[in-house]
């Protein structure tokens, strides 16, 4: 027996108004999916929108990608310290549908005076209760560049 033919039997007892209940329930997923992430309305994409969607994901998926090896580096090199967060403010900007903050951050690391970084950060929607004022953090500091943070908590 071959592989369609495994197919064909199994699909043979289930029922095709089952199937098309469940079709269109996974693509009402699909479509949630994308408005959450800000790639459309709420609909789903024609064929002839796909190229732009296709684009416009792939420039996320290059920022996002940009961003996590920045804090990744700034983590592995980064010099220990706390940090507390002393304004948060939502740029409006989104990456696939994440909103960018600008937040403020007082950075101590040990042997140095306190000093404030302002810093641009993508926070997830779940994660947003995470960055409240007076919130306390570990964070590295860039060696190079004290006003180059990352978050580590």
């Amino acid at each position: 027996m071959g592989l369609f033919d495994r197919a064909k039997n199994a699909l043979a007892g289930i029922d095709p108004q089952t199937m098309a209940v469940q079709a269109q329930a996974a693509q009402q997923l699909a479509a949630q999916q994308l408005a959450q992430a800000g790639y459309s309305d709420g609909s789903l994409p024609i064929a002839a929108e796909s190229a732009d969607l296709r684009a416009q994901m792939q420039a996320d998926h290059d920022v996002l990608n940009a961003y996590g090896q920045e804090l990744n580096r700034v983590i592995a090199i980064g010099t220990p310290g706390t940090g507390i967060i002393t304004g948060a403010v939502d740029t409006g900007e989104r990456t696939a549908g994440n909103a960018w903050f600008r937040i403020e951050v007082e950075v101590t690391i040990p042997g140095a005076a306190p000093y404030t970084v302002a810093k641009r950060e993508m926070v997830a929607a779940q994660f947003i209760g995470n960055y409240a004022i007076g919130s306390a953090h570990g964070i590295a500091v860039d060696p190079a560049d004290p006003q180059n943070i990352a978050l580590t908590s």
